[in-house]
């Protein structure tokens, strides 16, 4: 099966249609420099690690701030939303794909880890949620090392998995969905260090999404 033969698409968001990971990669030096505090070299490493709690923690032991742990986390989660609903841009070529999918008819579904109101909140902001008719979450149907967040996208699309195609920038995603059955299209994202076995795992493989053009 090619592209031109499905009839239902399941996209991931973040790294797939979304290119999210400059608030992730600059999430502590934007906390800090709002508090007047210079970041020192090698902070977006360090927190890249951890979670939001670890990351309040290590930066009011590192670094000369009055805020409490809560403070720290709710300026931090607030930063992440700002940049969601007024600044996420579009991975190169996501636009182009998708229009060109909804002109043809096919119905697009999301597949999503990350938090469904800033993505959608996102999506609707660049002109693209109103293309797609549901989105599935991992907080519903468990981690994409599982195939059931993609099997309910397909059901939410109302097709089988032998004419869904599963567009996700993730080796683990692209692997739990081409087990289960599903053409898998995968992308490039710096988020993914794996992209040799990437690239030979899913059934077709571009460095951005305006590759895919000519296969739709």
């Amino acid at each position: 099966m090619t592209l031109k033969d499905i009839s239902a698409a399941i996209f991931d968001i973040d790294g797939t249609l979304l290119d999210s990971s400059p608030v992730w990669d600059d999430l502590g030096e934007r906390f800090l420099k709002s508090r007047g505090v210079v970041p020192k070299p090698g902070l977006a490493e360090i927190l890249a690690e951890m979670t939001l709690p670890e990351s309040s923690r290590y930066l009011l032991k590192n670094y000369p701030l009055t805020d409490t742990p809560e403070d720290v986390q709710r300026a931090l989660v607030h930063i992440i939303s700002e940049f969601y609903r007024s600044e996420c841009p579009l991975k190169p070529g996501a636009a182009g794909l998708v229009s060109a999918l909804h002109s043809r008819g096919v119905t697009m579904v999301l597949a999503t880890a990350g938090d469904k109101e800033l993505s959608c909140a996102a999506l609707e902001r660049q002109g693209l949620l109103q293309m797609f008719s549901g989105i599935v979450t991992c907080d519903e149907f468990g981690s994409k090392s599982r195939p059931e967040i993609f099997l309910a996208a397909a059901g939410a699309a109302g097709f089988p998995t032998e004419k869904c195609a599963v567009f996700e920038d993730s080796l683990t995603a692209v692997l739990t969905a081409k087990a289960a059955g599903f053409l898998t299209a995968a992308v490039r994202d710096v988020s993914e260090p794996q992209q040799v076995k990437l690239r030979h795992a899913a059934d077709m493989y571009r460095s951005d999404l305006s590759g895919y053009l000519g296969d739709v």
